[in-house]
This record gives C-alpha cells, structure tokens and sequence, in this order.
C-alpha cells in the first residue's frame, strides 16, 4: 500500500496526476479508516525520553533549593512548550500525546500543593465508596478537568477527549450523588455515556467515508462512551439479582437458577452488538465481551463441567467469536444493513462503497 507521501512525491515526480493520486486516496479510504497514533519507533523513542524528563523532577525536588510548586509548574511548563513543538513543529502525534499527558499530570502536581496529596487514581475512586466523600477530590478533578479542556482547546488532539470526558463523567457523578440516592447516582454514568456515543454518531454523520479529521474525534468518543454505557447497565442488572438472591459464598452463586438473567443479559448483548454493527464501531461489541465471559463461565459451571474447565472453554470461545466477527464484519454489516428498513441513516457497507 503506498504511503501518502509516496503519492505526493509522484504527483510531484509526474508519475501520476493530481486526480489519479485523490482516487488512490479515495480507494485506500474506504477500505481502511485513517487512524494513526504511532508513525513509527522514532515516536516511541521520543515518548522513552518524555518519561526521563518527567522523572527527573524527583530529583529535582531534592536538590534544587526550590518551592515544591515552582519545580512543579516550571515542569508543567516545560511540556506544554514540547507539546507546542510536537503539535505545531514536528508534527509527531505520538510524543505530542504524552507532552499532554505529562503537562496534566505536572498541573495535578501543583494542585496538590494547595489542596493536598491525592493520586489521580484516588480521584476516580473518591465518588465510589472506597474513600470519604469530600469537596477536596471534587476541586482537584475541576483543576485536572480545566487543564485537560486547555490542551484540548489549543492541540486539538482528540485522544485527549478520553481524560476530558471521563473527568466530566466523573465530576457529574459526584455532584449527583450529593444530591440523590446511590443507585440513581450511577446512571450518570449511563447518561454521560450515551451523551458521548451521540456525539460520535452525530461526528460519524458528518463524515460517512470517515476519511477526514472527525472521524477521529468519533473513534475516541465511542472508545470512551462505550464502557460508560455498557457496564453500569449490567452491572446494574446483575448486582441487583445477586443483591435479592442474597449470595454470600461462590458455592451459593453456582447453585442460583438465573436464567432470566442469562437470558437479559444475552438479549442487553445482543442489542448492543446490533448496534454496533449498524454504526460500524466495534467499541459497543468489545465492550459486551466481560458480561457474554460471565455467562459462559456460569452455564459452564452450572453443568458440571466444573471451574478448570470454565477457565478453558469460556476464553477459547470468545477469542473464536471475537476472531469470526472480526474477520467477516464487513459481511455482517452488509447482511445487517440488507434487512433494516432505515439503512440510509448509516454507513453504507464496504461492499456497497
């Protein structure tokens, strides 16, 4: 496959013509979606040496006869200046990526300094359960939530939508739990999510070859709204058998008789799998596979067969359906967009591009 700067230098060299090299382009488009985060070893090179720096700053901590908060702004600094050069100069999207990374993770540093020491792993846990609520965790997620916004507003990377996003997700979270039940609560989640697979529904609009620049800022918001949606509903459905069913020990959960729920689940799979299909992202698939392993694993159990046998069975078979699907989705798209009335709405089907 040529590459796009091969094209450009034989338009240029006279081998092909202008039209001939946009119909190359047209064609390699609408077998293979543009993405590319990684150009080559050299990115990750770069990366290696991003960390080095970020890593330095604990030395510099020790020895340099400064305030915590200068080392730790002059660092944030120091890579919103090099993701500047990789955005804007270099043009390596890769390193561009991490400098952002590492500019938040400077900025958090500093917040810190003023609001205390929490890890940003603490803040997505903090709404949870698993540690106090307090308004602290919610002003450091406003301060890693407003830097994320900034380099999103100047870069322009839409990777970066995944730190945005989920930091929104999770500042709603905390302020609906404040002011309702737990359970309610966590249908922000749901609610965020589906907010987010709008909006990349709304981008892959836009752009149904998904050969220009919104079809990557539609990736990441399915990549990011797929879980979101996903996992509270089943989680959800299943914690609240389990909850009735009153289960203290595996021995009592492989003895349930949940058919409805294998059968809910299943059809909630099924349902987002469709979808998936019909949109053409396969984040919505991907993100059902944890709840089709858990249904296996229990039928598994259930006959018999017993756990070391689950532990086999159930990842081979998945892996198999993963593989089938993936290797024949363009069929299935097209078989599927045969029999829906409203296909019109939808990317058309490789095989009708």
């Amino acid at each position: 496959m040529a590459e796009r700067d091969d094209l450009a230098s034989s338009v240029e060299d006279g081998i092909i013509t202008p039209q001939q090299a946009d119909a190359i382009r047209a064609r390699r488009a609408a077998r293979d979606e543009p993405f590319r985060l990684v150009s080559n070893f050299g990115d990750v090179f770069l990366c290696i040496g991003l960390l080095f720096v970020y890593w330095s700053r604990g030395a510099f901590l020790r020895i340099a006869d400064l305030p915590p908060l200068w080392v730790h702004a002059g660092f944030a600094a120091l890579f919103w200046l090099i993701a500047e050069f990789f955005v804007f100069g270099a043009r390596r999207k890769f390193p561009a990526v991490a400098a952002i990374a590492l500019f938040v993770l400077s900025v958090h540093r500093v917040a810190e300094q003023y609001l205390g020491g929490i890890s940003l792993f603490d803040l997505a846990v903090a709404y949870s359960g698993a540690l106090d609520v307090g308004i602290r965790p919610v002003e450091h997620l406003w301060v890693v939530t407003l830097a994320l916004l900034a380099a999103l507003v100047r870069f322009r990377q839409p990777i970066v939508v995944l730190g945005l996003g989920l930091c929104i997700t999770l500042l709603a979270f905390a302020y609906a739990r404040e002011t309702m039940a737990e359970t309610p609560a966590r249908l922000v989640f749901v609610a965020c999510g589906a907010t987010f697979l709008l909006l990349g529904f709304a981008l892959d609009m836009k752009d149904k070859a998904r050969t220009g620049i919104w079809h990557e800022w539609a990736m990441w918001l399915f990549v990011l709204g797929s879980p979101l949606t996903v996992h509270p509903l089943f989680l959800g459905l299943i914690g609240e058998q389990l909850a009735a069913a009153r289960v203290d020990s595996f021995n009592d959960f492989v003895r349930l008789d949940l058919e409805g729920l294998i059968w809910a689940v299943a059809l909630l799979a099924a349902a987002f799998s469709l979808l998936g299909l019909l949109i053409d992202r396969r984040s919505l698939v991907a993100s059902t596979l944890l709840y089709l392993s858990a249904i296996l694993t229990y039928a598994t159990l259930r006959s018999g067969l017993g756990l070391s046998t689950a532990a086999a069975v159930v990842p081979l078979t998945i892996g198999v359906l993963v593989i089938l699907l993936g290797a024949g989705w363009d069929h299935a798209r097209a078989a599927l967009l045969r029999i829906v009335p409203f296909r019109r709405a939808f990317r058309p089907a490789h095989f009708d591009r």
